[in-house]
């Protein structure tokens, strides 16, 4: 039954009292900026789920149908404030093997001293591989006696990794069991939910991993950061509507309870529970653990001292609206994003501030803290406007009050890729053209627009190659015969900002026809490059399209599929310059989309090259790509992978 006009504001009402009677505490970090509500108890918590579900939710929650398209508007509540902890600078983690290269690479981050979870690292000798259920070690370096040293079944499927010297650390996912026993019932029922271990092994002897610890966070895994000793992990679940319980993490066996979630002072229709979980890699120190109750969060970006997080808020459903209520409604932006600041240092976690953008955000790298800003590039879809789409650039003070705004760039366009670089910002949109854009940012509250250029195509990731060139990877475009814009191959491109006002395109090169595919346009972790040995590698699954002889049909061909990598050099002067090719596998129309033999990842050892995919990892000679000096087979699941 829908509730009526009555009912929600009798509703509204009931929330305020509970505030104000201080069931639930508001904090924030200034008077004048929305804040979160901090909730202590079960029986708070199951005050505040009963209240969203009684009035506005029908059905259950846990994989039955949940009607989520209600809810109530945003309501401003005061914040009280809360004093911000002193951040401190990151420490440095230990090398590899004395045994293995001089030289070797490391994953592909976003910020400096943020180190990001991934399902290969290396150490310059072994490498590390997560396959399914499976932990593989491989003795890599030197390449030709390269061997497989572990293979440890891991419970659960494994998600990602981190290595820290002789410690590794395993996230996987698996199921929890309890039984309750419903209300008006005596026959309890089993509740299924997932939740992430960390498992941490000693590797000192990588033919024997020891398991020393085991973290267990309520969740499935999202994803984790690494700063010094401390990984920080975020989980996020369906919360339980009908039994809700304050979120308890595990030291192994040890149950340690969460003191607080903090939940947001409005209603909205969707909800999740995230816990962001922080524990010692090498140390001894109790893990630590805060739970916050947000909506579906799709954005994790990590500083050396913030976690923000941030989502899309959904507006809510009009039909049982009343008319000057669903007027004011309808004047806000027609998308808004909501981002929400947690200081961290040493493990300690602490909610600090929230703040709203017009519009979405592409990925972790549409946010950059820069001397306590945060700065945001967001996308608004605004049907009820002529320009439908366009672009905007945000930079906020700490407590998430925007100081600065560019607007309204790029009608018709949205965000491709971004990338800030020190006191500017980076942006590819795209229509029909791909414009880059060059944004001023050393005056956080007049954020300017420097110049553009328009090229053909569009760029999904932007890498700085120095101070005054950027490298884009993306897609080349054509016109089909109904004038309308398809990708086509592969495009790589070198940019020179050295005069921002004027940027140009130095060179580009495209690989492939339509279908063509890399794993970076997805995946920032894929991409490699060294300026010292003068390397790029880029993994490619590239399509040629083979005319049919004779065929009465324009335009019919078959496929044929090249799974590897490109190896390229670069002078910043005059472009690319190919060094060679690796082949991973190759691929019929009938199998194109078989993941085993597509390159998710490019590493390096001294002068040998390793390319990985789910089924192989390959060591080349970097100094002559044709000499392949390893190929080990490794276990993967037998499943299909394709890129979106």
């Amino acid at each position: 039954m829908i509730p009526q006009a009555p009912m929600r504001s009798l509703f509204l009402t009931v929330i305020l009292i509970a505030v104000c009677a201080g069931l639930f505490q508001v904090s924030g970090t200034d008077a004048s900026a929305p804040g979160m509500l901090e909730i202590t108890t079960d029986e708070d918590l199951k005050e505040y789920m009963k209240n969203v579900t009684s009035e506005y939710r029908y059905g259950y929650s846990n994989g039955m149908y949940y009607d989520m398209a209600m809810a109530v508007p945003e309501m401003v509540l005061a914040p009280a404030p809360m004093a911000a902890k002193e951040m401190g600078a990151p420490a440095t983690t230990s090398a590899g093997s004395d045994k293995g290269a001089s030289d070797f690479s490391t994953t592909n981050i976003q910020v400096a001293g943020v180190d990001e979870a991934d399902f290969v690292k290396n150490d310059g000798k072994y490498i590390y591989i997560k396959s399914g259920d499976t932990l593989t070690i491989v003795d890599a370096f030197p390449p030709q006696q390269g061997k497989i040293v572990t293979e440890l079944p891991v419970k659960g499927s494994v998600s990602e990794l981190f290595l820290a010297g002789d410690r590794l650390v395993v996230f996987t996912d698996t199921n929890d069991e309890h039984w309750y026993t419903p209300k008006g019932s005596a026959v309890p029922i089993p509740d299924y939910s997932r939740k992430t271990q960390a498992v941490i092994y000693d590797i000192s002897d990588r033919k024997s991993p020891k398991e020393v610890r085991t973290i267990s966070a309520p969740g499935t895994y999202y994803n984790a950061r690494m700063i010094g000793d401390y990984v920080y992990v975020l989980t996020k679940e369906t919360p339980d509507y009908h039994n809700p319980r304050m979120p308890i993490i595990y030291d192994g066996t040890e149950p340690i309870e969460i003191s607080s979630i903090w939940c947001p002072p409005s209603l909205m229709n969707e909800y999740q529970m995230h816990t962001l979980t922080s524990f010692p890699v090498t140390g001894s120190g109790q893990p630590k653990a805060e739970s916050f109750l947000l909506g579906y969060s799709n954005t994790l970006y990590v500083s050396p001292q913030n976690v923000y997080v941030a989502y899309e808020k959904q507006r809510p459903w009009y039909g049982w609206y009343l008319t000057d209520e669903k007027s004011a409604e309808s004047k806000e932006p027609e998308q808004e994003s909501v981002i929400h600041r947690f200081a961290i240092k040493d493990g300690d976690i602490a909610y600090k501030a929230t703040g709203t953008v017009p519009g979405y955000l592409l990925n972790q790298f549409s946010l950059d803290e820069n001397r306590g800003n945060l700065r945001v590039a967001t996308t608004v879809s605004d049907f009820a406007s002529d320009a439908r789409q366009y672009s905007n650039v945000y930079v906020f003070d700490p407590s998430l009050k925007i100081i600065g705004r560019l607007e309204h760039l790029a009608p018709d366009e949205r965000i491709y890729s971004a990338r800030f670089m020190g006191d500017l910002l980076y942006l590819v949109t795209f229509k029909q053209t791909d414009p880059l854009f060059v944004i001023d940012l050393s005056n956080p509250y007049q954020p300017g627009l420097l110049g553009e250029l328009k090229i053909p195509g569009y760029s999904d990731y932007l890498h700085p190659y120095d101070e005054t060139h950027l490298i884009g990877i993306g897609k080349d475009t054509m016109e089909n015969e109904w004038g309308g814009i398809v990708p086509t191959g592969v495009k790589i491109a070198l940019f020179d900002v050295i005069n921002v006002n004027n940027p140009r395109l130095v060179e580009s090169i495209v690989i492939g026809e339509k279908g063509s595919d890399s794993a970076v346009l997805s995946d920032h972790r894929a991409f490699l490059l060294d300026k010292e040995k003068n390397i790029m590698a880029i993994p490619i699954r590239e399509v040629v399209h083979i005319p049919v002889q004779g065929s009465t049909y324009e335009g019919s061909h078959t496929e044929e599929t090249w799974q590897g990598t490109y190896v390229f050099g670069i002078n910043p002067d005059t472009g690319f310059t190919e060094k060679g090719r690796v082949k991973q596998g190759t691929g019929s129309s009938d199998d194109e989309w078989w993941y085993g033999s597509t390159v998710l990842r490019s590493l390096f050892m001294d002068d040998v090259l390793y390319t990985i995919s789910r089924d192989r990892i390959v060591g080349s000679d970097l100094k002559d790509l044709t000499k392949r000096l390893m190929d080990i087979g490794i276990k993967h699941d037998d499943r299909p992978f394709r890129y979106y």
